[in-house]
């Protein structure tokens, strides 16, 4: 599909596919679906071009934060880069929520003058300061996008101002055929992907040894990823467009959790964390991304013509159903984490 070739017609049954999940989040709403006002009436103001030069460092790492923006789980990551330098950071995003240029031309300055800021970072901002008019494009969206049939094939050297600008058109088409903003639009495409991998997920629980929820050990294990045993040799992909682009990579067929490239080797390897006692499930689905990878590796940034494609499942307490799957399986490894908290006396108030 080229940058003009998404058809009413396409648009149409993208729209009547996403109806039905609208329903299903208004009748189980996600904390952006049900918190959308009082996060907007919170942080709306603070990046309109008025105000956004008085943005302290602290409000906009609150921001960042899933707690406070009930919509994105990995804003925080690259904070402290991007904070670095408040000054430069204040002019950069008063340029991105300006109305004075094309939105292909301030998204791309943005990217280019704020190390440490990705696709989702910008788009997080922009539809809190304008939801009518700007929406989300992060690997959640893209993934939506891919298995709706919509995403665009961009030309090799389109820039990343452009690529925004096309995506975000689509998603204005979407919005418009459901009669929504791009806010709650977002949430739309969040549920839809999250719906499409439920068959995914591990039945059973543990609630003495599993994390609350996967996303809390992919958190984890992105911000401490140099404290991990695999830092030594494996980095997370990024790209020109998201320096983490390998967290939640999109696919079109779901998204690996983690995606590393080796820092020496042409290597490339597929994560899947499971927070639960791990079945042989997990063997299918990360032999499905694998496949992906093999068949898809010259769409990555920096990885050789033909790659080493590793997998590792990474779970609580794996199975012995899954031993068994992984052994018969080449180049799929399990790996265990262990959780310890160590509660100590106050000796003094």
């Amino acid at each position: 599909m080229t940058q003009s070739d998404t058809s009413d017609r396409e648009i149409e049954r993208a729209v009547e596919i996403l109806k039905r999940t609208e329903q299903q989040v208004e009748e189980d709403p996600t904390e952006a679906y049900e918190h959308k006002e009082d996060v907007l009436n919170e942080y709306q103001s603070v990046f309109q071009p008025d105000n956004v030069q008085q943005l302290s460092e602290e409000k906009f790492k609150e921001f960042l934060l899933f707690e406070n923006n009930k919509h994105w789980t990995g804003l925080h990551r690259r904070r402290k880069t991007m904070t670095e330098d408040m000054n430069s950071l204040r002019d950069n995003l008063h340029k991105l929520v300006s109305e004075s240029e094309d939105i292909s031309d301030r998204v791309q300055h943005v990217k280019e003058n704020v190390d440490g800021v990705g696709k989702a970072t910008l788009s997080a901002i922009l539809v809190t300061a304008a939801p009518e008019e700007y929406g989300v494009w992060n690997n959640r969206s893209e993934e939506a996008l891919k298995q709706l049939d919509l995403w665009p094939d961009f030309e090799w050297g389109t820039s990343f101002g452009d690529k925004y600008s096309r995506v975000n058109e689509i998603l204005n088409q979407l919005a418009d055929g459901l009669d929504v903003d791009l806010w709650d639009l977002d949430s739309i495409l969040g549920y839809h992907v999250s719906d499409a991998e439920d068959d995914d997920r591990p039945i059973q629980t543990d609630p003495d040894t599993e994390f609350a929820k996967e996303e809390h050990l992919k958190q984890y294990l992105v911000s401490q990823w140099d404290q991990t045993g695999l830092s030594d040799d494996w980095e997370i992909y990024g790209d020109s467009e998201d320096p983490q682009a390998g967290v939640e990579f999109s696919t079109g067929i779901g998204r690996p959790d983690i995606l590393l490239v080796h820092s020496e080797e042409d290597r490339v390897c597929v994560v899947e964390l499971k927070r639960s006692r791990t079945s042989d499930r997990a063997v299918g689905q990360t032999m499905r991304y694998m496949g992906w990878v093999q068949e898809h590796h010259d769409e990555l940034e920096d990885v050789g013509d033909s790659p080493s494609v590793e997998g590792l499942i990474v779970g609580s307490q794996p199975s012995e159903k899954l031993r068994y799957a992984v052994d018969a399986h080449e180049g799929i490894g399990v790996m265990s984490y262990e959780i310890d908290v160590e509660l100590s006396d106050i000796e003094s108030l």
